[in-house]
């Protein structure tokens, strides 16, 4: 049993932080400074030093600072974490039609991070946003209308949007989109146009974009049936933490499809995507114990506590580093 990936989207923007998810990657704007993303990925953090000088522009009327500002006091990046103080700030750039404030200020309205949880207050910073061709903003509202959160759901309509963010760039729209084409979501089921988009993502280094392909390859979808190509892509998702992408690619070493047949390396993704959560493979890890030999289980065993040691040591070296994210505008 695959499974495939549609990407939600969490975006807001600041200095050093992309507009967009959970899963995605930064579009920097050539010629102008970084800004913050109360809810983008691959976030920098703010320097203390910084916030003084960041308080001063915020004072003296500088957008991107004004923004930044609004980012160091939703995530206490140098400074006390503020939500009200962080709402300030992006209202303050927002109003002067920054559009990276405008989806941070949608996001704390979204999240019930602001004065309130206000849906149609978030959808209409998303949309002046979007107005102004923010993608995180235009992918944004493509994920409201999906899920009917704060609006009625319409497929046709988040499909527009996610159209529109995908041109832009989006990675996250990009993914999302080919899943549309992919299932016949909002739009007529087209195998090559999911390709298309999902290789757009996949060449952004949105891993949930790959578990995809792999699916594509695996299912002869769009191409010709592949296991090899599936199981390549499975492990690019796979190494990148994508529980799905961990699941499918231990299903191949499981029946040694494209790969060679395999039950301690099926064990240790299928271990791997439980531990994350994902009941079927814990399901299928207690299967498993009745077709291992001892020795097998031995094995599979000592891979998955040094796989679990090796992300321990990993999670760590990461808490050093703060979590902020940067946004592509």
């Amino acid at each position: 049993m695959k499974s495939i990936f549609l990407s939600p989207l969490f975006a807001v923007a600041v200095v050093a932080l992309q507009t967009h998810p959970v899963f995605g990657q930064a579009q920097a704007k050539p010629s102008a400074p970084p800004t913050a993303s109360v809810a983008g990925d691959d976030a920098q953090t703010i320097p203390l030093q910084n916030i003084e000088d960041l308080a001063r522009k915020a004072q003296a009327g500088d957008v991107l600072a004004e923004n930044n500002l609004g980012f160091a006091y939703a995530f206490g990046r140098g400074i006390e974490q503020n939500y009200q103080q962080a709402a300030h700030w992006f209202t303050v750039s927002a109003n002067a039609g920054f559009a990276p404030a405008q989806v941070n200020l949608g996001a704390l309205y979204e999240r019930g991070w602001a004065e309130s949880h206000d849906m149609t207050i978030a959808i209409r910073w998303y949309h002046a946003a979007a107005d102004q061709g923010d993608p995180a903003a235009e992918c944004k509202l493509g994920n409201i209308y999906h899920a009917g959160r704060g609006a009625t759901r319409d497929d046709a309509e988040a499909a527009t949007w996610y159209r529109k963010a995908a041109e832009h760039g989006n990675a996250i729209a990009q993914n999302n989109l080919g899943s549309f084409y992919h299932h016949g979501v909002g739009l007529n089921r087209d195998y090559e146009q999911a390709l298309f988009w999902y290789r757009k993502a996949a060449a952004q280094g949105l891993a949930e974009a790959d578990n995809n392909l792999g699916v594509m390859y695996e299912d002869g979808l769009g191409v010709e049936k592949d296991y090899h190509q599936a199981a390549t892509f499975y492990t690019e998702a796979a190494n990148q933490g994508v529980i799905r992408g961990q699941y499918n690619l231990a299903t191949l070493y499981y029946s040694g499809r494209g790969v060679p047949l395999d039950y301690v390396t099926a064990y240790l993704w299928y271990s791997r995507a439980a531990a994350a959560g994902d009941g079927t493979a814990a399901r299928v890890l207690k299967q498993m114990s009745g077709v291992m030999t001892p020795r097998q289980k031995q094995l599979a065993q000592a891979r998955v506590a040094e796989s679990q040691a090796a992300s321990l040591s990993e999670d760590s070296a990461h808490s050093l580093f703060g979590a902020a994210r940067t946004s592509p505008r």
